[in-house]
């Protein structure tokens, strides 16, 4: 990517940041409207998973479902800005609600570790800026596309005290060492994995899934917690979740484990199935013609 990109991309994300919430999410609403008549990969790919993860819908439904699903989309690249750039504490007074944060607070009082599992579900961004501010938690940083803007969201993130390691063996030894003196890490447990993985079902078709999480789990004996936050209509805020651990992903078999890991996952979307990022492709490895080439 040009300079150039990168410049205009980050004066989108500041400008982005000093604008209301409710026009935010309007300008969302209007791009993810147009997303749903322009034909294109992305638009087809949002089409697929949602037949394929959703036979039991009418046509109509899934038809619905598509297009709230690209303006949902639309606002959550729109909020990144504001998330990145505007103070931490301005961005928590969003939060209208936090439901089942004790599953947390009862592990970590246990002496055990936190793996907080969340999926591209919702605001994902802002629900890694409530819990680093609230507990040591260390994740892993993937450098973006646009490499002008690393160190914008790398401090962005960093803003409400989290940690960030890099997506390499040192950073899976940091994440490690954090498990095991009884800390909170965060992990986005529907990445396709670049190299290695297991086949899990994933809405009842299999899906190359990531070990790492399971794998993680199972040599610390850390918990593993997943939650989301969700967007509230009409610009009124979010809502946190964190749903009850499923204590097998720790002691299962590596199988198992992996698929009780994507049924949470799909536990999580089926909360607000308009709010996921359907544009990933969770089943593109298989060795099935999913997807249009």
């Amino acid at each position: 990517m040009s300079s150039r990109t990168d410049k205009i991309a980050e004066w989108l994300l500041r400008a982005n940041a000093h604008l209301p919430l409710p026009v935010l999410h309007g300008l969302g609403y209007l791009f993810g409207s147009l997303l749903a008549i322009l034909p294109g990969k992305r638009l087809a790919t949002c089409s697929r998973n949602i037949e394929l993860c959703f036979p039991e819908y009418s046509q109509r439904k899934k038809k619905v479902l598509l297009r709230k699903n690209l303006r949902q989309t639309a606002m959550a690249l729109m909020e990144a800005g504001k998330f990145w750039l505007r103070p931490a504490a301005a961005n928590l007074s969003l939060i209208k609600s936090v439901s089942g944060e004790e599953h947390v607070h009862k592990t970590l009082a246990e002496g055990k570790g936190v793996i907080l599992a969340t999926p591209h579900l919702g605001a994902w961004e802002l629900f890694g800026s409530y819990c680093s501010s609230q507990y040591p938690l260390t994740s892993m940083f993937q450098e973006p596309p646009l490499k002008g803007l690393v160190k914008l969201i790398k401090d962005g993130r960093e803003a409400s005290g989290g940690r960030y390691v890099p997506t390499d063996n040192s950073g899976i030894r940091s994440l490690l060492q954090a498990l095991r003196k009884g800390e909170m890490i965060g992990i986005l447990p529907d990445q396709v994995p670049s190299k290695g993985g297991v086949i899990a079902p994933f809405f009842g078709k299999p899906a190359l899934t990531m070990n790492l999480l399971s794998g993680l789990a199972n040599k610390s004996n850390a918990t593993v917690i997943f939650g989301f936050a969700k967007r509230l209509p009409w610009s009124r805020g979010f809502e946190l979740y964190f749903l009850p651990p499923d204590e097998k992903i720790t002691t299962a078999e590596p199988k198992e484990s992996v698929s009780r890991v994507n049924a949470q996952v799909e536990q999580c979307i089926r909360m607000a199935p308009e709010q996921y990022l359907w544009m990933y492709k969770r089943f593109q490895k298989n060795g099935e013609r999913y997807y249009a080439r």
